[in-house]
């Protein structure tokens, strides 16, 4: 056994709780790890820069009390603790195993402060100092809400300075091109498994899109091949058909960043959803512009004549601002601020004293406004094209953030299609990456001290929409709420070229730039987040799939009623108002909205999985996303309940489902079933095998990111968190929006 290893965990009390069968898989792998060195799991390409032995990982939750002793490492792409402590074993499926990231290790680029603790006091840390006497305690705050801290109290005083330093270089990197995703070399023989998921890169993706929706007057451009048009814009795009090349070339220069109008959806009835910048204020060249190109007094009256002659009826298109109706970048950045500081809390004093007054500081955060602001220009767009019958131009100064999440909710709302996996993948991959959001900005992936600040989680702020609308409709989303918290996180995993670069020209670039760095005339290899199998396990992806997705349970009831299209109508309180005069959610507000709502949602009750969807925007129809924000918090977690039992129960009827369904085709057949077929149900939970223990015991509402493990904690029942969280659940969400309950 290793001489640097102590536990503070009670081994007597572990032992009378663990079943028999996990007691052999703990002294097999307890073998494997006792019997070599304690050493990180390291990707090809990635390098130990620093280590320290005997530091103790803290629990923050419990004032520095309990801990564990192990190695301490930073790599080129991780922070990684490495110990022999039986709880990080991998003794069951109950956890999402990330076979990139293990239980004690951070990516570098999830990194949002470092903090030195030193008798009481906290201080930050500024990145890229060095730090030459002892730290004591190192705090590491992450963009996930984690808070992790590590002692060096038995750590030589030089392997504790070069771990330190290590990290206060390597977490906050100065340029892209020292991202680990351009030192990966995962070899040859790696298989990139994407090929359901169309990366816009290519015409033929383009064309596949256009005749899925079958829109009447929209092409593929080529106006911007090797981007010699807009840095900012895809290589690739869809136009009105009526306008060539040449005149999307004369007018491009009076776009904010050459950005032409481009095409987004189409519904069937015509109406067309599109997107366009602002016309330059600082126009250069003027006299150049007037000579050779449109005027400019010109050019949005061409391009608007152009989008309305692909409508049938020929109707004028209905321009929406969204820098009047949504919240700016910089708002949705202060209100995330303010809601990391709700859920991170220092400890368990802070946590008790925020949760007397839980509801005015959630709202005080003002998130929830910014996602209600997003689902109401959203669910107003989307009447329009579907019921108004009339074409959307979403208008924003450089098109790059809040039109990206309008769009693509509208898409969402209406085209059922985007509801599936492959289906919200190539909506993300056509509207944000391609289309140019400023990933390396927004998630703030370069820290340039000459550069001004432009974080903003406008990302994260679209899943939560999503979120939202998974929570009202259950049944027609493939995905579940696991799928979005794990794509959120792998936003900030420095590997997949998906969420590196601010433009299609940027990732071009770099490629290039790392081409002639290595002299080898090969370039990076640039992971796309698409290929799930890189990180999960067949087992683990399995999480992503939704029990009571309509599509699914289609299989069984092909006749249910709830299975063909359904006109939902549109929420009456969508309207388009200013965001500012929409910032105060008052009393007497909420009392009309949550009646207005109770209407809206309760026709119809159960929306069919392949119609379209309204959501309610305010009042009682918008939760917290618990499961993202709140997973690290233990005296939040409900043990044995939340939608974490939920899920259990619905995967093991659509398992038993499957079953009976395959036992009925086989005598139709007149064949005896020779194979177990409950694995094919693709629900993680089988009814056969339900992995042997009691959701009710075993099973937290942190599920699959803190599943198991019980701790003596102040009970929450009564309090105002307790019911904020009570309400979480699909069911009781179901009775109170039908009970008028707020």
């Amino acid at each position: 056994m290793s001489g640097g290893f102590k536990s503070y965990v009670n081994m007597n009390e572990v032992e009378k709780t663990e079943p028999e069968s996990q007691k052999k898989d703990v002294k097999k792998i307890a073998n494997e790890v006792f019997g070599g060195p304690m050493e990180p799991k390291l990707l090809p390409g990635e390098l130990v820069i620093a280590e320290g032995h005997n530091v103790l990982k803290f629990n923050s939750t419990d004032d520095f009390n309990h801990g564990v002793s192990g190695a301490l490492f930073c790599t080129n792409f991780k922070i990684s603790f490495v110990t022999a402590n039986r709880s990080s074993y991998d003794l069951g499926e109950l956890r999402q195993r990330n076979q990139l990231l293990s239980e004690h290790d951070i990516a570098l680029t999830c990194v949002e402060a470092v903090y030195q603790v030193w008798n009481g006091k906290k201080k930050r840390l500024p990145p890229g100092s060095n730090i030459q006497g002892r730290v004591g305690i190192l705090e590491i705050h992450c963009k996930d809400f984690r808070i992790l801290p590590f002692s060096f109290k038995f750590t030589p005083k030089e392997a504790e300075r070069n771990v330190v330093n290590a990290i206060l270089h390597h977490a906050f990197p100065t340029s892209l091109d020292l991202l680990f995703a351009f030192e990966y070399n995962p070899g040859k023989n790696l298989r990139i498994g994407i090929a359901d998921t169309p990366e816009f890169r290519a015409v033929k993706d383009w064309e596949r899109e256009l005749s899925r929706v079958h829109p009447s007057g929209w092409r593929v451009s080529f106006a911007n091949t090797n981007f010699k048009m807009s840095d900012t814009l895809p290589e690739q795009f869809i136009v009105p058909s009526s306008l060539s090349d040449h005149d999307l070339n004369n007018s491009s220069p009076h776009f904010v960043d050459g950005r032409v109008p481009l095409w987004s959806w189409s519904h069937q009835n015509g109406s067309s959803l599109v997107r366009m910048v602002e016309l330059r204020s600082d126009t250069t060249q003027t006299q150049y512009l007037e000579r050779h190109c449109l005027p400019s007094t010109q050019v949005v009256p061409l391009m608007l004549r152009a989008i309305e002659s692909t409508h049938p009826e020929r109707t004028k298109a209905s321009i929406i601002d969204l820098a009047r109706l949504c919240p700016s970048p910089k708002y949705i950045q202060v209100a995330y601020y303010k809601l990391r500081d709700l859920c991170m809390p220092a400890g368990a004093e802070d946590f008790w004293a925020a949760d007397q007054k839980w509801y005015s500081l959630l709202d005080g955060t003002k998130w929830l406004q910014c996602v209600s602001a997003c689902l109401s220009v959203s669910s107003a767009v989307a009447e329009r094209i579907a019921g108004s019958r009339q074409t959307v131009v979403l208008r924003e100064y450089d098109g790059r953030d809040l039109s990206c999440v309008v769009a693509s909710v509208v898409q969402l709302i209406l085209d059922c299609h985007t509801r599936t996996l492959v289906g919200f993948q190539a909506l993300v991959q056509r509207e944000w990456v391609v289309c140019g959001h400023r990933f390396t900005d927004r998630l703030h992936h370069v820290h340039a001290k000459d550069k001004d600040n432009e974080e903003s989680p406008v990302f994260l702020l679209f899943l939560d929409c999503v979120w939202q609308l998974l929570q009202q409709f259950p049944s027609c989303f493939e995905f579940t709420e696991t799928y979005l918290t794990t794509l959120w996180d792998s936003a900030r995993v420095p590997l997949f070229a998906t969420f590196l670069f601010n433009s299609e020209r940027d990732r071009y670039v770099a490629c290039m730039d790392a081409k002639r760095d290595k002299n080898d005339n090969t370039s990076p290899t640039l992971m796309p987040v698409w290929d799930w199998s890189l990180q999960f396990s067949d087992q683990d992806r399995l999480l992503f799939n939704n029990p009571l997705y309509g599509g699914k349970l289609a299989e069984y009831f092909p006749e249910h009623p709830s299975n063909g299209p359904t006109v939902v109508p549109p929420n009456p309180t969508n309207t388009l108002g200013s965001f500012k005069s929409r910032n105060k959610w008052k009393s007497k507000k909420k009392k009309q909205a949550g009646a207005s709502a109770q209407v809206s949602f309760a026709t119809p009750s159960t929306p069919s999985f392949n119609g379209p969807l309204f959501p309610i925007n305010i009042g009682a129809g918008l939760k917290l996303w618990t499961q993202c924000y709140m997973r690290w918090i233990p005296w939040a977690h409900t043990v044995g309940g939340g939608p974490p039992s939920e899920y259990f129960h619905q995967c093991l009827l659509v398992d038993e489902l499957h079953i009976l369904n395959m036992k009925i085709h086989s005598l139709e057949m007149s064949k005896p079933d020779e194979h177990n077929t409950s694995r094919e149900s693709g629900m993680f939970f089988t009814f056969e095998s339900p992995r042997g223990f009691d959701a009710n015991d075993s099973l937290t509402s942190a599920f699959p990111y803190s599943p198991i493990g019980s701790m003596d904690r102040k009970s929450i029942v009564g309090t105002p968190l307790f019911s904020f969280l009570r309400r979480m659940s699909v069911s009781s969400y179901n009775g109170a929006a039908a009970n008028g309950d707020d």
